[in-house]
């Protein structure tokens, strides 16, 4: 069977975007699947199941959640700097 033509290149973008550059071991770990099955739908060698599909997008909708929460602190992080900042100049 042979992959689908997307598969293969979305599913590297979803593995960099949330783990980073050595991404498909924790792809397989995250997805309890073998690394040469992550391996395998990155070479486009195989299709990616429906079920995978589904499960990556739980766990990217996850992750955006995540990111989300630190805007507030980032934003009081940044606050703080900048009023020390101006506190310096005085």
């Amino acid at each position: 069977m042979t992959a689908r033509m997307e598969d293969h290149t979305l599913i590297p973008k979803v593995g960099l975007m949330l783990w980073g550059a050595d991404w498909q071991a924790p792809m397989a770990a995250a997805l309890k699947q073998p690394a040469g099955t992550v391996a395998d739908w990155a070479r486009g060698r195989t299709p990616v199941p429906a079920g995978v599909w589904k499960e990556l997008r739980e766990i990217v909708r996850l992750h955006g959640l995540k990111i989300a929460d630190l805007d507030p602190e980032i934003v009081r992080a940044y606050d703080t700097a900048v009023a020390l900042a101006s506190k310096a100049r005085t």
